[in-house]
């Protein structure tokens, strides 16, 4: 693999990251940490066949990992009984959303994001935060002292409220950087379970695609969610440190993996649903066009995954003209 100049800064940058994160999963595991480092090399260097075989042996030692600490709960839930009404509707419908330091605290992009979702839904959404989450579940002391000393990340603190207001009274949650294009049904709203899908071949990343943690829906009863809350719960008990970022989605898979209801309502959901909810991330600041910006508002996808990391958000283009990110807050009214 040939590099000229903008190869190499690019690399640079690539390898200074690279070192970040073996540091830091160093303090999980060496192994954990070596396994990540040959992953990423053969990623980096377009060894597909070789990086499907490490995510493999990543995911392996991971799912190891969470449960050498989570084995009360794992014994709790293997092979549990399928609740009786674990396909019906939801009896009640509510959306939540969430900012942890509250919505009135929130920037630009969230509260375009919650807007739609009000839109489209039709409903009054509930935006969880720092202080009115105890109105709704309670997070155990262990998991604030460990948060508030800088060993829980707000992301893994998020996590575990999403699975925790599902858990409790049920519900859909969309997350605070997802953008709705258009309406949602009832149907919808009060699903047995849901989530996006694009189920991939590929195994790099943990979920495949089958689940994302941004958008979920479905009965409280549903067991998947208090066996992540309670998996989560336990994990934070016993360790300091999060295992993976996206940890969320291999308690998924041990959810997958243990409980026979969790497995067969994931396979029974279809395989594909908002196939280009990552494609509008970044197209933000191209000029708007009305008519090529109906890719967006009617087609099959009516959820769209935003950032704050990745993709340009400017309101208008450096000529003057109107962009689409400028065109989705016109749509919020006049506070925008």
């Amino acid at each position: 693999m040939g590099f000229n100049i903008a190869h190499l800064s690019k690399y640079l940058r690539w390898l200074r990251k690279d070192r970040e994160n073996y540091r830091d999963a160093c303090l999980v595991s060496k192994e954990l940490a070596k396994i990540n480092r040959r992953l990423n090399y053969a990623q980096l260097f377009g060894k597909t066949e070789k990086a499907e075989q490490l995510s493999d042996e990543k995911h392996d030692w991971i799912l190891r990992y969470i449960e050498g600490k989570c084995p009360e709960t794992l014994n709790k839930y293997r092979n549990m009984a399928t609740p009786s009404d674990v396909g019906e509707p939801n009896p009640t419908l509510k959306v939540w959303s969430m900012w942890w330091q509250g919505e009135q605290n929130a920037d630009k992009l969230f509260r375009m994001c919650i807007d739609s979702a009000r839109r489209h839904t039709h409903q009054p959404i509930v935006t969880l935060d720092k202080d009115n989450y105890r109105d709704h579940f309670e997070i155990p002391e262990h998991v604030l002292r460990k948060h508030a000393e800088g060993k829980i990340a707000l992301q893994h603190i998020c996590d575990l409220m999403v699975v925790s207001i599902l858990a409790a009274e049920g519900g859909f949650f969309t997350g605070a950087t997802v953008w709705w294009s258009q309406d949602a049904s009832e149907e919808l709203l009060r699903a047995p379970f849901w989530t996006c899908r694009a189920v991939s071949e590929s195994h790099v990343n943990m979920s495949r695609s089958r689940w994302v943690g941004y958008v979920l829906a479905g009965r409280k009863e549903f067991p998947l969610f208090s066996f992540a809350r309670d998996c989560l719960h336990e994990y934070w008990k016993n360790s300091d440190k999060a295992v993976d970022y996206l940890m969320l989605d291999y308690i998924f898979e041990l959810a997958y993996r243990s409980i026979p209801c969790v497995r067969e309502t994931i396979d029974t959901l279809p395989e594909k649903n908002n196939m280009l909810r990552n494609d509008l991330i970044m197209h933000l600041s191209d000029p708007y066009d009305p008519e090529s910006f109906k890719r967006y508002t009617e087609g099959d996808t009516f959820m769209y995954k935003l950032s704050w990391k990745f993709g340009r958000k400017e309101e208008v283009t450096g000529d003057g003209r109107m962009t689409n990110y400028g065109a989705m807050l016109r749509e919020c009214g006049e506070e925008f």
